[in-house]
């Protein structure tokens, strides 16, 4: 017992020293099953103050207010309301859910406690949106009132509500309207498109009739110009499922009266990069997939780009049961580059419990490089595919952000074309032309991600990365500047999971903190070996040693690539 006690101590200290961190804090697979809520050491922290002191227009700011609880403060309690809460949830979206382990009503279903965002609004503050994920309410505040804010017993924390000012400057449009390129599959003409879809290999997957159907992708941007021929296809079927606009709250993603004529033009790139279809024109690697469309961007603004609408949206597609998601996004205004950890910025939080619950989040790195460090949120998630851009002939682009994160992990994941990108343009209902930003590798990576789906709708999110990672052209040694690569669709469809699982060091068959102490105990203490041996081998270098303790705990609380075994 006593040389056990060492050992687990061993493994303790190794994750401390490892993360830099306490145990205590690495929590967050149970993240989304928090009922309560500690009250921050400051409510508004020095930083915030700072911060909304120096943007408050007209003496008001925007901000996020956190609550301690949802009026439901245990298991017991959650269980008594399970039923009129799950009259919330589509069946699609639970069935989704199960594959993840959550095919029950979870703490974060509850929807924030209206009395908590009454008294605020009570307080003179203006109420923009709640979030049952964060467990908080956006508003817009008279800067005087913050401190009455903060001394309600019931506010955990108040950040800035941000809103981000995006670059367009490297996505230029280039017209190839007239491309003479026709190549095809067996079945189909891509036309201009050919290219970037062969680069990802997507067209043997195309040939063997996989291409996103029965999967229910999300698209987050500025507008949708819907009446485009590449996208009567789906409308004529019945592959739009819902559309809505979080900027001006109705169910219209097509320009409006209050728009700029250009409000449209970014989606409309992006949707069509994705799943688009025009015989002899174009396709995107997901062209059979459904659709929800949620206009999240509003051009009109400095700052088009809010949070909380980006967290509504994300809310709002998981209960109509988004399998993926494509966000082509990037917020870096109030947040540093120490923030970028995987657990701080509200975006990240929101998409990493969208992949807990079983969305496959592909999101873009962003357009700020070639230096390191230059990713935003949430592209630092650990459990998304951060998406990076190259050229056709498979280089880097020099705008596309680089890793690592801040805590050491590597991004982008993935790869794709994101330099002279076809796609549609939304001057005219058949406009073609091309585009250039990781805006534009995202959606290829998000109709991967689809097509992989579609060949195994029992795949869970994890599964999906890890089979999209593992099977790109960079997976042997990956960088912070291609991540694992270019995907390859085909292979990823064909990828094979070990028969032991890698890094199941004991044989429970998960790969979790007992494995840690598993292999200590293995190296330092004279314990079992694993079996089969290759399964302690997390790191893939043909030996069992501290190499392997890292690289399981970097992948258990870090987002790290998957073991690999040997």
């Amino acid at each position: 017992m006593h040389s056990k006690k060492i050992i687990i101590l061993l493994a303790l200290f190794a994750i401390t020293a490892i993360t830099g961190v306490s145990p205590g804090a690495l929590d967050k697979g149970n993240e989304s099953e928090q009922f309560i809520r500690n009250r921050a050491e400051k409510v508004i922290s020095e930083r915030t103050a700072d911060y909304l002191s120096s943007h408050a227009v007209d003496g008001s700011v925007k901000i996020w207010v956190f609550f301690t609880d949802r009026g439901i403060k245990s298991r017991a309690e959650l269980d008594l309301a399970a039923d009129m809460i799950s009259q919330r949830i589509s069946a699609r979206a639970m069935k989704r859910r199960a594959k993840a382990g959550k095919d029950h009503v979870t703490i974060i279903d509850v929807p924030v406690k209206s009395s908590y965002v009454n008294a605020i609004v009570n307080s003179g503050a203006k109420l923009r949106r709640t979030s049952r994920y964060l467990n908080a309410a956006s508003y817009e505040a008279p800067i005087g009132i913050l401190d009455q804010i903060a001394a309600l017993p019931f506010v955990a924390e108040i950040r800035p509500m941000l809103g981000y000012a995006k670059k367009y400057d490297v996505e230029d449009r280039g017209k190839d309207k007239n491309s003479s390129q026709s190549l095809g599959s067996d079945d189909l003409s891509y036309g201009a498109s050919y290219g970037q879809l062969n680069q990802i290999n997507v067209i043997p997957a195309h040939n063997a009739g996989y291409n996103g159907a029965g999967v229910l992708v999300a698209m987050f941007d500025t507008g949708f110009r819907t009446t485009h021929t590449v996208f009567q296809n789906i409308i004529m079927s019945g592959r739009l499922i819902a559309e809505h606009d979080f900027v001006f709250d109705d169910d219209d993603v097509d320009n409006e009266p209050e728009d700029w004529p250009s409000a449209w033009d970014h989606g409309t790139l992006t949707w069509s990069t994705l799943g688009g279809s025009w015989e002899g024109y174009h396709y995107g690697p997901a062209y059979g997939a459904d659709f929800v469309l949620a206009k999240t961007e509003d051009i009109r603004s400095e700052t088009p780009v809010e949070e909380d609408n980006w967290v509504a949206a994300m809310e709002w597609v998981d209960s109509i049961g988004a399998d993926v998601i494509s966000s082509s996004l990037s917020y870096t205004d109030w947040y540093t580059y120490e923030d970028y950890d995987g657990n701080t910025a509200t975006t990240t939080i929101a998409a990493d419990l969208a992949a807990e619950y079983g969305i496959v989040v592909c999101n873009s790195a962003g357009n700020s490089g070639p230096g390191s460090g230059t990713i935003g949120a949430p592209a630092d998630a650990d459990s998304i595919l951060t998406v990076g851009a190259v050229y056709s002939s498979g280089t880097i682009t020099s705008f596309s952000s680089r890793g690592p994160t801040y805590d050491g992990r590597i991004k982008p994941e993935i790869c794709a074309q994101g330099a002279g990108t076809a796609c549609a343009g939304a001057s005219s209902d058949t406009d073609l032309t091309s585009a250039s930003g990781t805006s534009l590798s995202c959606p290829l990576i998000g109709g991967v991600a689809a097509v992989v789906i579609s060949a195994h709708p029992d795949w869970t999110v994890m599964q999906v990365r890890e089979a999209i990672m593992m099977t790109a052209d960079n997976a042997g040694t990956p960088n912070n500047t291609y991540g694992w690569g270019i995907a390859n669709t085909w292979a990823a469809i064909n990828y094979t999971f070990p028969s032991y699982v890698p890094g199941d060091a004991d044989g429970s068959g998960y790969v979790d903190i007992d494995d840690v102490v598993f292999i200590i105990n293995y190296i330092f203490g004279g314990g079992p070996a694993p079996d089969p041996l290759q399964a302690g081998d997390a790191d893939g270098s043909g030996t069992i040693d501290i190499d392997d303790v890292t690289y399981i705990i970097n992948y258990i609380f870090g987002g790290g690539p998957p073991p690999v075994g040997k």
